[in-house]
């Protein structure tokens, strides 16, 4: 049974399959591919594009869906030999086996908890919805992962260089009013890696993401004749760069200190993007998941100009998950 966790999971070649047919559905959007199929789509985490491109894309071809949000249902327990006197209702032993019996896929969104590194870092919550799946389930975001947002936006960057294979990316830290997880950096990093691309990886030290997502991307890189290399100097993440992708994160080490994360922050609010940054690259695009605080992540002045392609990145979501949802089901 396929499942669709984290994109370094697939081969680059399947990877390049996937983006190849995102491309011809972009041409052509309807299809019957799913006809008969009911797409089951968890919420346990607010979403935008997440999920009304899930729902669109879903009828795109053909198929029906059905959204569950948190406050929808039960609260779920998943600690396996928990004794349930709290507010948990249910054990995903009992919730997702139903589920899969009523879905042909379940999508889950179940971003990190943030309130224990060791179960983030471990992907729990996610983890133990899938251990419990007989359908196939694909990730909407988890604590450590976005493959959807990976996907697609190596799709953009497809579409603006023409090709991945060391083309120059740089994932910048940005500040924001509060820690966030770090999914979308750790997937954007071993996405772009796994292409082939050369890939710096731009910080105030102490930002550093986990150990074993750094070591996985260089791993790849090197299989890919591509580079991932670390920096704390502005300028120099700057320099050369074809892409600029921003996205906040919280510290690691700092996990459990949010005063001392906070006072972190505060000292590091000159790494927005703005113009100054981008003259000092290769005329790159500036690339953001959304949503993005402005002139506080990216200035007025990037995110609305033309090197601005974040809109162009929301949209490919869409192309990219129906891909995604024809390889998965198909």
């Amino acid at each position: 049974m396929k499942r669709f966790y984290n994109l370094a999971d697939l081969t680059a070649p399947e990877v390049e399959q996937l983006l190849d047919d995102a491309a011809r559905i972009k041409k052509d959007p309807l299809t019957d591919d799913l006809r008969g199929r009911q797409v089951g789509l968890l919420f346990l985490a607010p979403s935008l594009r997440t999920r009304t491109s899930f729902e669109v894309g879903v009828r795109e071809l053909g198929g029906g869906v059905s959204t569950l949000e948190g406050a929808m249902f039960y609260a779920l327990e998943t600690r396996s030999g928990a004794r349930m006197d709290g507010d948990a209702a249910e054990h995903v032993r009992e919730a997702v086996p139903v589920l899969s019996r009523y879905f042909s896929a379940v999508g889950l969104r179940v971003m990190a908890g943030g309130r224990t590194r060791e179960e983030d870092l471990e992907d729990h919550r996610f983890l133990s919805f899938a251990e419990h799946a007989t359908v196939p389930i694909f990730n909407m975001e988890s604590a450590l992962y976005h493959p959807c947002q990976a996907l697609a936006d190596m799709l953009t960057v497809r579409e603006i260089l023409g090709s991945h294979r060391n083309r120059r990316i740089t994932l910048t830290w940005a500040p924001h009013p509060k820690p966030l997880p770090t999914a979308v950096p750790n997937s954007l990093l071993l996405a772009a890696a796994q292409m082939g691309m050369d890939v710096t990886v731009a910080h105030p030290e102490g930002y550093d993401l986990p150990g074993t997502v750094m070591a996985r991307a260089e791993a790849l890189a090197s299989m890919a004749g591509g580079s991932v290399r670390r920096t704390s100097d502005r300028a120099a993440a700057a320099a050369g760069a074809e892409i600029v992708y921003a996205k906040s994160w919280g510290a690691l080490s700092r996990y459990d200190a949010p005063d001392a994360e906070q006072a972190s922050r505060e000292r590091h609010r000159d790494w927005t993007i703005d113009e100054a940054f981008m003259a000092r690259t290769d005329d790159a695009r500036f690339m953001h998941c959304l949503p993005v605080r402005r002139n506080v992540v990216v200035s007025d002045a990037v995110i609305d100009g033309p090197r601005s392609v974040v809109v162009d990145q929301a949209e490919n979501r869409l192309h990219a998950q129906k891909a995604m949802l024809r390889w998965l089901l198909g």
